[in-house]
């Protein structure tokens, strides 16, 4: 009883003060109202640990925090091309050494503007004048691979955008496929109400963008299928990315393959945290 009620009174009297101990980082205080416990870390020098979570832009970014803040606990985590995520735990468990694992460093692979217009478009039919301007406005990103011969250039599906644009009054009949795999169709222009011309619009069957999925990425050389229909007298035109889901697995890869060989002895793990 004697040494339960002294116990009370080292208590009372430390209310307030700074208590040490060799099982605390940081010095304590008994607070008297409830009479709390209140951690005086932040009057320290410095913490006693790191508690740090970030969220890095690029690859490159997340190497380097990697290889500046890496001990022999680090560890990396990635979740596939799913989830396309990257996790970094600095001070992770060791085997027999639980640890608080505050220190970490996300990279989300996140995807560019360039992709992000693109796979937006995918499939969306459009009207001529929608189908140009937004050739027009990502016209940057076509490309013509140089082994493929019969790839339209930028300059091809900019003057095939421009020509849709100017012609409003246009009624298509029919379309053609040609030998070299292009789409041919006939129509007729309205001109001021008058008599039209007749006349004829190639359009190649595919063409190809080269664009950034993730930014700081790789570029990749992407298949886009041109698609039509005639309806009613008009032409609505769209295209189909050829296996999107495909190309961000790769770029997933990439990604994965350039982190896993400049991290250097830190492990990485495929696995969801």
């Amino acid at each position: 009883m004697q040494q339960a009620i002294q116990h009370l009174v080292t208590l009372a009297q430390a209310l307030g003060k700074p208590i040490d101990h060799d099982g605390l980082a940081a010095p304590v205080a008994l607070i008297p109202d409830g009479v709390d416990i209140k951690s005086l870390e932040h009057l320290m020098h410095a913490p006693t640990r790191i508690r740090q979570k970030i969220t890095v832009l690029d690859a490159d970014s997340f190497i380097a925090y990697v290889n500046r803040f890496a001990t022999p606990a680090t560890a990396v985590f990635c979740n596939g091309p799913e989830g396309r995520t990257f996790s970094a735990v600095v001070d992770y468990h060791q085997p027999g050494l639980p640890a608080w694992s505050d220190h970490t460093a996300t990279y989300c692979c996140p995807i560019t503007v360039e992709w992000g217009r693109w796979k937006a478009g995918d499939r969306k039919r459009m009207d001529q004048a929608s189908f140009a301007e937004f050739v027009e406005e990502n016209v940057k990103d076509i490309v013509a691979p140089d082994d493929n011969a019969t790839a339209p250039s930028a300059a091809d599906m900019l003057e095939i955008s421009r020509t849709l644009e100017a012609k409003k009054n246009i009624t298509f009949r029919q379309g053609t496929r040609l030998d070299n795999g292009q789409v041919q169709l006939t129509y007729n222009e309205e001109i001021d109400g008058r008599a039209g011309e007749s006349g004829q619009l190639n359009i190649p069957e595919q063409f190809f963008i080269g664009v950034k999925p993730f930014l700081g990425g790789d570029a990749f050389c992407v298949p886009a299928r041109f698609r039509y229909r005639i309806v009613d007298g008009r032409l609505q035109m769209w295209f189909e990315l050829v296996r999107p889901e495909k190309v961000l697995e790769e770029a997933y890869n990439a990604v994965r393959t350039k982190i896993k060989g400049a991290i250097n002895e830190v492990p990485l793990y495929e696995a969801t945290r």
